[in-house]
């Protein structure tokens, strides 16, 4: 009888011993919760280590706060510290910080993109936001286009004044080391990349020109399953809009005529899982990460699409998507492809029609520039009337650059006429002014080139690149 006791005793502890093992080790599975998906931006700097694959380990820290995320519930608990079990995995610190943590995630969540295997750690800078990865990868959130520490860090110190197809690809080219850090503008952020292969090209000006990649990139897109960007081609002799990562096809959308403009990166249903934003001539898309089409889309136009945006005017992930069509409409769409209440922009008529649409902020106040087949342009406020009248003529063949002011009045738009002149004129009295005149242009941007807080006039004419300051003095080659 005793050792029937003894027997049904072990059982039960074995029994008890197998339960808890699994109630713990069911993380080494990762059926455990994400951190990221959960910190607040109390901590401004995160970090994920991955020296044990199967285990990676998340550190949250702010200013006299510091905290580890361990999937291991076994793990050692420093001296001098506490911990708690937090959906299955355990989270490490002092009293303070662990006091600190709640589940309320904002901007540092919204900015945090891992990617298996790859030490990442981002940080709130001065000017916006810094994703750094082991991978050599840099995404920077912020309005002016600069050097990261990172890349100073690895010897890359100036931007290059190269001419060369690099140059006129990329909105930086950083020489290191080694290789060269490109730097992609993609809208709301810049997205460095560190190439081993460029470093010759730049220096003997290769003509890299048949690079499917270069030529038809429409933007750059999260994949939020993966944490990954996502590269979103156009293929021409397919007829196709892909979605790619790592090399590797995400989705495939076949179209019947070429994207017009870019890709944008929207966030509809303000949930964290991001689609991707494109038209053509006949359709406007919205793409998810599978592939699939949103619900309402895509929206279909009976007459040719001659100009398509997308806007966030508050950086709130109310999106609207402006659609200039050739009968002189513009449609003005939100949610899932549902038109917008109150719209009411005035047909043009007489065979006029919108091609180029972009959103500028001067001050407080937000302008949608319609730039016309005709050259007319129309500065429009949110519901699509006029906010400011303008009697300027600007060429529509080639997307504008502007010089934004202290008003719109003093503000500038650049373009290239129709004989292939550079003209800057004001939107006020209509003046010519800075660069107008002076240089022979295929195309215009206006960035900070060299990462002084002061946006310059960067111009392209047969395959030339040259750099004008505020002073509209040639800085650059």
């Amino acid at each position: 009888m005793r050792n029937l006791i003894l027997l049904a005793i072990a059982l039960a502890l074995a029994y008890f011993s197998i339960v808890a093992y699994f109630s713990v080790k069911m993380v080494d599975s990762f059926d455990a919760a994400d951190p990221t998906n959960f910190a607040s931006d109390i901590f401004t700097v995160w970090s994920i280590d991955y020296s044990d694959p199967s285990l990676p380990i998340t550190t949250f820290k702010a200013q006299k706060l510091s905290l580890i995320h361990t999937y291991n519930v076994e793990a050692p608990i420093p001296s001098g510290q506490s911990y708690k079990e937090w959906r299955g995995g355990l989270l490490v610190g002092d009293e303070a910080s662990l006091d600190a943590w709640v589940e309320a995630p904002g901007d540092m969540a919204a900015h945090w993109r891992s990617e298996a295997g790859v030490n990442s750690r981002l940080f709130k800078s001065p000017a916006g936001y810094v994703l750094e990865k082991a991978s050599n990868e840099i995404i920077v959130w912020e309005d002016e286009l600069r050097i990261p520490k990172y890349i100073f860090d690895r010897g890359g110190i100036e931007i290059s004044s190269e001419d060369s197809d690099l140059t006129h690809k990329y909105a930086a080219v950083v020489p290191a080391p080694g290789g060269t850090f490109l730097a992609v503008n993609l809208g709301d952020r810049y997205a460095w990349v560190f190439d081993e292969a460029t470093i010759e090209a730049v220096a003997a000006n290769q003509d890299i020109s048949n690079d499917p990649k270069a030529e038809n990139l429409l933007g750059v897109i999260m994949n939020h399953r993966t944490r990954e960007d996502m590269d979103i081609l156009y293929d021409e002799v397919r007829s196709v809009v892909e979605a790619i990562a790592s090399g590797k096809v995400v989705w495939t959308k076949e179209v019947k005529s070429p994207p017009i403009g870019k890709a944008y990166e929207v966030d509809i249903y303000a949930n964290g899982k991001y689609q991707t934003a494109f038209a053509t001539s006949d359709a406007v898309y919205l793409i998810d990460v599978k592939g699939n089409s949103v619900k309402g889309f895509p929206f279909n136009s009976s007459l040719a699409i001659t100009g398509f945006s997308v806007m966030d005017y508050d950086k709130n992930r109310k999106y609207r998507f402006l659609v200039a069509t050739a009968d002189g409409k513009v449609t003005n769409l939100k949610g899932e492809g549902k038109r917008t209440s109150g719209w009411n922009f005035a047909k043009l008529g007489g065979g006029v029609y919108v091609e180029n649409i972009h959103h500028l902020r001067v001050g407080s106040k937000d302008y949608i520039y319609a730039g016309c087949s005709n050259g007319s342009v129309k500065l429009l406020n949110r519901v699509g009337g006029v906010r400011a009248s303008t009697d300027i003529h600007v060429h529509p063949a080639i997307v504008p650059a502007f010089r934004l002011s202290s008003n719109i009045l003093k503000s500038s738009v650049l373009f290239v006429d129709e004989g292939g002149t550079l003209r800057e004129l004001t939107f006020g009295e209509g003046r010519e002014v800075g660069m107008s005149g002076i240089v022979k242009a295929d195309r215009v941007e206006v960035l900070d080139t060299d990462s002084d807080g002061k946006k310059e006039v960067v111009v392209y004419h047969e395959g030339k690149r040259t750099v004008w300051n505020s002073r509209n003095e040639q800085i650059s080659p």
